[in-house]
């Protein structure tokens, strides 16, 4: 199996390195590990309580256009044949995605709502190797009222009053699809409190037609690797999380990667559990030939916040001014099966 793994990344990572860049692709978001499930449907129901809450805002573009970019995400996995809440033996996790992307005057509109399902088999110990599959609804819309035209232009300003003669309106601005993707997940505990994960994904599978107009476009199949390793540094309350994301969609490429900081404050009772433990991460990523990465988190118990911020280190920085991208996060976890008096989520 980790002859299997490691020709999976080599050969995922010359993929990578092959492809040019161009425009055109899904979102991504610079805290991309806050949950997995988005990106890999295999990572379904792994989080560690039973069930897991959670949206993200991102706001892009701010100095560049007066119709910023943004992103607005909510979701929900949980955990099933797994009772004691130990994730000691084989389960299933299954989800409900939804994300809402709009950008620019056209109020050109992305929504899709996916449904992951994934089945995760016990390969060692504490080790475990997930196969999951992802049904999805796609749609893509355009308001074309805000949208002005050369013929509109008076000399000082545009008169949208004006015919603008294009048969724009009249061509179909609204579009649904059917999606699928797929993946498989490797999560390996290295020693206590120290784990290494692996996932490789494909998406838009069907490759269904996407056309606003009476073009022939298509979605870009899209391959995402990603990784995360969670290591525990001795006698210190501090762990290290490196992470990387890569992905290519047709012609199109992206890699992250970078390595937080997770600072223990306040550690949890070892006896009753009484006491909820809090933590607070700090983070720096580089998205290539794109944009430096700052993110925080404070996790208390089983809630959590997250902020980023996104440096545009790219040639648009000259239009952007170094400001790329703002995102914020809230995650929930809990536990409803297997409860005990000094399980700490009762209380």
């Amino acid at each position: 199996m980790r002859k299997i793994l490691k020709l999976s990344v080599t050969l995922a990572l010359c993929f990578f390195a092959s492809v040019g860049a161009n425009a055109q692709m899904d979102k991504h978001f610079s805290m991309f590990n806050a949950s997995q499930v988005y990106l890999n449907p295999a990572t379904a129901g792994f989080s560690q309580q039973q069930l897991q809450l959670f949206t993200n805002f991102r706001s892009q573009w701010l100095t560049v256009t007066q119709e910023p970019y943004r992103t607005i995400t909510a979701s929900v996995d949980w955990r099933m044949l797994d009772p004691d809440a130990t994730k000691e033996k084989n389960f299933m996790g299954a989800g409900v995605n939804f994300y809402n992307d709009r950008a620019g005057v056209s109020q050109f509109t992305t929504n899709v709502i996916t449904f992951p399902i994934s089945y995760s088999l016990q390969v060692g110990e504490s080790d475990h190797l997930s196969f999951g599959l992802q049904p999805a609804f796609y749609q893509r819309t355009i308001n074309g009222e805000n949208l002005t035209w050369d013929n509109q232009w008076t000399g000082t300003e545009f008169n949208q009053g004006l015919d603008n003669n294009e048969l724009l309106l009249n061509q179909n601005l609204n579009i649904s699809r059917f999606d699928m993707a797929a993946g498989v997940y490797w999560s390996k505990k290295i020693k206590e409190n120290s784990r290494i994960n692996v996932g490789l994904a494909g998406h838009h599978l069907t490759k269904q037609r996407v056309n606003i107009l009476n073009d022939d476009s298509k979605l870009w199949r899209k391959m995402t690797l990603h990784a995360e390793g969670d290591f525990q540094t001795s006698n210190s309350n501090v762990q290290i999380k490196p992470a990387l994301l890569g992905f290519v969609q047709g012609p199109n490429k992206a890699l992250t990667f970078g390595t937080a900081f997770r600072f223990a404050f306040k550690p949890q009772s070892q006896h009753t559990g009484y006491f909820n433990n809090m933590h607070f991460t700090l983070g720096s990523y580089l998205r290539v030939n794109d944009a430096i990465i700052a993110t925080a988190q404070l996790e208390m118990h089983t809630l959590a916040f997250g902020a980023s911020y996104d440096l545009n280190v790219s040639r648009l920085n000259i239009a952007s001014k170094g400001v790329g991208a703002m995102e914020f996060f809230i995650r929930y976890r809990l536990n409803y099966e297997g409860r005990t008096l000094a399980d700490p989520t009762i209380h």
